[in-house]
């Protein structure tokens, strides 16, 4: 059944305040945050109503949508479990075949009270990509489930950043941000957080060690997107960075992450690169290795540069990744 929710019209987005917030916090709002929810709103929306259960394409969209957004893990998306709903990554203990199994019994739970490790993206990529489910009983009845779910998710957060959140950042000396220093360390955090998510997780998971490589752990691997969720990251957090700077005159934030998304080229030239499989040979694995060195690169000259340049203290992190 497809589902239809009100339309959160871009014009309340923008609906300017009288008391002018610090114009670095208004940039991020109004041209990061809230457009790429919106994004997230949307292709959900496209997903759940997409017909049939070959929704590979719809699925693509509204996952790189979510990783465009994954950083910002504070606020909405950390109510009631939202973002562990829409992406259970890294999973640890291998729930979410079982999780998927339980939603497919004749006692299934409603999907909004199942395990979040049998919901949103990363369970949807095993329906559509693992051949152990192609041909499971239900399967196209879940996918369809789990679509509706995660627009629900969506639509509940971006609802949340219009009505109520975005308000509380740009007019600080509220209960959650005493002053504008504190909105700008929440979003410095979702910067840092997202690089250090991408070093020790989307990178780090599969590499493992020299001696014990782990590349069937990597992030999406089933559907090869390991790689392709790094650059969407990369892309994603370099517009924060530069808004939050309030601008680039010298190109620096620009040239580190050139460079990170330099070393994602080489990478990606590589056969088995887009799903890390490659870190199991010496030279695939340096050249992830060099990847991960530029991406902690650029978290360096944030915290030497932009952290101190908006007076934010080093060490604070509410954003802990996806």
């Amino acid at each position: 059944m497809k589902i239809a929710y009100p339309v959160l019209l871009a014009t309340t987005l923008l609906t300017p305040l009288a008391v002018a917030a610090d114009p670095r916090v208004e940039a991020v709002l109004d041209q990061h945050i809230l457009p790429r929810y919106h994004a997230l709103t949307d292709a959900t929306a496209a997903l759940a109503n997409a017909d049939g259960c070959d929704v590979v394409a719809e699925w693509e969209a509204a996952t790189e949508a979510w990783i465009a957004v994954s950083h910002l893990r504070f606020g909405p998306s950390e109510v009631d479990n939202r973002a562990f709903s829409l992406a259970f990554w890294p999973d640890p203990r291998g729930s979410t075949p079982t999780a998927l199994m339980t939603l497919l019994s004749d006692d299934a739970p409603a999907i909004a009270d199942a395990s979040v490790a049998g919901r949103g993206f990363y369970a949807l990529e095993y329906l559509l990509f693992d051949d152990a489910f192609s041909d499971v009983d239900g399967r196209c009845d879940l996918i369809a489930g789990l679509a509706q779910d995660a627009h629900a998710t969506a639509y509940a957060i971006e609802a949340d950043w219009v009505d109520h959140y975005a308000d509380l950042l740009r007019t600080t000396g509220n209960d959650t941000y005493r002053n504008d220093t504190e909105a700008l360390q929440q979003l410095y955090g979702a910067i840092t957080g997202g690089l250090d998510f991408a070093v020790t997780k989307r990178l780090g998971v599969p590499m493992g060690t020299f001696e014990r490589p782990r590349p069937r752990l990597a992030e999406m691997r089933r559907s090869g997107r390991s790689l392709d969720n790094v650059a969407v990251v990369l892309e994603s957090l370099e517009e924060m960075a530069h808004l939050l700077s309030g601008g680039d005159p010298d190109d620096a934030i620009a040239l580190k992450f050139y460079a990170a998304l330099t070393a994602w080229d080489s990478v990606a030239e590589l056969e088995g690169g887009a799903d890390f499989s490659i870190v199991a040979d010496p030279l695939g694995r340096f050249k992830v290795e060099v990847l991960q060195n530029r991406i902690s690169e650029i978290r360096t000259y944030l915290s030497e540069d932009l952290g101190p340049k908006i007076g934010v203290i080093e060490g604070f992190n509410a954003d802990d990744g996806d």
